[in-house]
């Protein structure tokens, strides 16, 4: 672990090569979410994020495409799933069996955003009566 004046460095250990090698072979060079192809474009992510309480071990992580790994962010794993409705890791085992396309992620991104910003309108609107 890295230190700085004011504590550990966030985000400064990597994962080894035997550890994505690992995840790999499990996940057959596939991202969890869309099931693209190609460890090139895979990133090692933690299922529960160690900022919310999950552990470092390779059983909390698991190889994701890039941009879903960014469309993630902080969420958990079963967070992201039941945002966009995908089967649960228990019922499916793996990857998807066919890569879903990532206009899928982005139309419910934007469904999402919207809802959000009718509700934080109407906060905002119902605070004045």
């Amino acid at each position: 672990m890295v230190f700085d004046l004011f504590g550990p460095v966030r985000g400064s250990s990597r994962p080894s090569k035997a550890e994505k090698d690992a995840l790999s072979a499990k996940q057959k060079d596939r991202c969890n979410y869309c099931g693209k192809r190609g460890l090139a474009y895979l990133e090692v992510d933690h299922k529960n994020p160690v900022e919310r309480g999950g552990s470092n071990g390779i059983a909390n992580k698991q190889l994701l495409y890039g941009p879903c790994n960014k469309r993630k962010g902080a969420m958990t794993d079963g967070e992201f799933r039941r945002r966009y409705k995908l089967p649960g890791v228990r019922s499916v085992g793996g990857p998807p069996a066919r890569t879903i396309p990532q206009s899928y992620f982005e139309e419910i991104s934007k469904a999402v955003g919207k809802r959000k910003a009718t509700a934080r309108k109407k906060a905002a609107d119902d605070w004045w009566w």
